[in-house]
């Protein structure tokens, strides 16, 4: 089985791999589950568990050059996944299209290597991005996430009440966030 619990040291082993992979990539946004657990490693081990590590490039585009290289040695199905259980998923600025405004200044900050710095997003912004998402898992992660008083229903209701989002996209994260209390 792969997967782990994640861990800032993770963080950094795979961060230090993609650089490799990526020589260009001076910044990167960390978006997931990975963001989190590398911030909190006090979190119980089901809100620590991934597959994976989810990276956005700052201000370099995606080549396909650097996608194969990522996909190659530290991708889903490379020898790095299976000696370490996780991998790098190299993701496309569009994902995090529906986070919050103002996520850059609540992004935390880690050098992992010479040259590249990674903006880790909050345990906030990755719980509205899984409630953007609405998959069962990603329902359940937020449900527990709130159990552990990191993130609040307060500041996730401040966050969706000041988002301008499309009508439709409003409601899917409405649903999600009924779909998380249970209603």
């Amino acid at each position: 089985m792969y997967g782990k619990e994640l861990t800032l040291g993770d963080l950094e082993t795979v961060a230090k791999k993609l650089k490799w992979c990526v020589p260009a990539l001076m910044e990167a946004y960390v978006i997931g589950t990975g963001a989190v657990a590398a911030a909190h490693e006090k979190l119980p081990g089901s809100l620590r568990f991934s597959v994976d590590f989810d990276f956005v490039p700052k201000n370099l585009p995606i080549l396909y050059y650097d996608s194969l290289m990522v996909d190659r040695f530290i991708g889903p199905e490379s020898e790095f996944r299976d000696e370490t259980k996780v991998y790098a998923d190299y993701a496309t600025p569009e994902t995090v299209r529906c986070t919050p405004a103002g996520w850059l200044e609540r992004t935390w900050v880690i050098n992992v290597t010479d040259g590249l710095t990674l903006y880790c997003l909050s345990a906030h912004d990755v719980a509205y991005n899984k409630l953007y998402a609405g998959r069962p898992k990603d329902i359940v992660w937020v449900r527990e996430l709130l159990k552990t008083e990191i993130i609040t229903w307060e500041s996730l209701n401040e966050l969706h009440a000041g988002n301008p989002l499309a009508t439709v996209d409003r409601e899917k994260v409405e649903r999600s966030m009924s779909a998380v209390r249970g209603q």
